[in-house]
């Protein structure tokens, strides 16, 4: 193996590390050979960064419908936009509004082949668990009227988007710090390089900064704590969706 080839092979075991989605084993073991090649080959995190293996991404857009097959959505609702936004920053990914003269409308996402496909799969997700939840809890509070099943819908949105924006900061933080114990911070770096290419492919991400606002104090809350109880890691059996390049 000659430099360029090592380079190569950082390259990809660090797009493993950077994931953060599989097994965390796998993940740190692949960090730690990476490492390993760009010590034994004198690698810098600029060769890594530069190299046109990390610069050739699979660029690709996946659009999730909001409404199922058979009755198109006429729009979206402000918990789903809001989900939607927590998960483009979750999956490295760029939202935007869109609409399918087929599906009606939904959400896409836009950036690396393999984001998009999870950004995808994981919004449909997150909006099945809070139908479920919901069905779950009016079951138990049959009293409530459409404005306290919404502002359940929006606290659990609320806390599905913090969680995962809590999730990425920690990612962040691990490749920080192995930056500081190893020496490199290559995983930080491919990402910003990544997320420079993308916005660069796609334009910059322009999201709102909105407030939800709710009248049932109790309805939101109980969403909260459902929002607690799910799950972001994929499935390996699941299925990967479509996306368009």
């Amino acid at each position: 193996m000659d430099k360029e080839q090592a380079i190569r092979k950082a390259q990809k075991l660090m797009a493993v590390a950077m994931d953060g989605r599989g097994n965390g084993h796998e993940a740190e073991r692949a960090l730690a050979q990476a490492e390993a090649l760009m010590r034994k080959f004198g690698i810098e995190q600029a060769e890594i960064a530069s190299t046109n293996a990390a610069s050739d991404f699979d660029w690709a857009e996946a659009f999730h419908a909001y409404g199922p097959p058979k009755n198109p959505a006429k729009s979206c609702p402000k918990w789903f936009q809001f989900i939607s936004t927590g998960v483009a920053n979750f999956t490295d990914t760029i939202v935007r509004l869109h609409y399918d003269p087929a599906q009606g409308y939904g959400v896409g996402f836009y950036g690396e082949r393999a984001d998009t496909l999870f950004a995808q799969w994981l919004v449909g997700y997150l909006k099945a668990s809070v139908w479920e939840a919901l069905n779950a809890a009016h079951r138990q509070h049959p009293e409530w009227n459409r404005s306290d099943m919404e502002d359940f819908r929006k606290g659990m949105a609320a806390r599905l988007s913090s969680r995962m924006r809590d999730l990425r900061r920690e990612r962040d933080a691990e490749f920080a710090a192995a930056a500081t114990r190893q020496g490199t911070g290559v995983a930080l770096v491919l990402i910003t390089d990544k997320l420079a290419k993308r916005d660069a492919e796609f334009g910059s991400p322009k999201y709102k900064h909105s407030r939800i606002t709710v009248r049932d104090q109790l309805a939101a809350h109980k969403g909260s704590l459902a929002g607690d109880q799910v799950g972001f890691a994929k499935p390996i059996k699941s299925g990967q969706g479509h996306a368009r390049g």
